[in-house]
């Protein structure tokens, strides 16, 4: 019924089918091998990452609040207050000359 022709393709057949199979378990193997290294080692960078956004977030935060005061300390009755407070400062008074008046340096003392 089978002729001797059959016997050696179904043979060939076989041992083909068995070595692709055994390639496909190598690569399947292989590539967990690969997932779990890659794993670990980019696994913990990505928590540090993630730390380091959320450090830069509130440092932005802290900046925004510092741009703030600084506004706030820039502002005219702010230093104002602190010339007049902290540093004991006034203003001083200024006399105008008026135009209409004759000059001073011609009055004799």
């Amino acid at each position: 019924m089978f002729s001797l022709k059959d016997k050696t393709t179904n043979k060939f057949n076989f041992r083909k089918s068995s070595f692709l199979i055994k390639i496909l378990c190598c690569l399947i193997i292989g590539f967990i091998a690969i997932q779990l290294y890659v794993l670990t080692v980019v696994g913990p960078q990505g928590e540090k990452l993630s730390d380091i956004r959320k450090q830069q977030s509130e440092i932005k935060i802290q900046n925004e609040i510092a741009r703030a005061k600084i506004l706030d300390l820039q502002s005219n009755p702010q230093i104002l207050h602190t010339i007049s407070e902290k540093l004991q400062l006034e203003p001083a008074k200024l006399t105008f000359l008026d135009p209409n008046q004759p000059p001073v340096a011609a009055q004799n003392p």
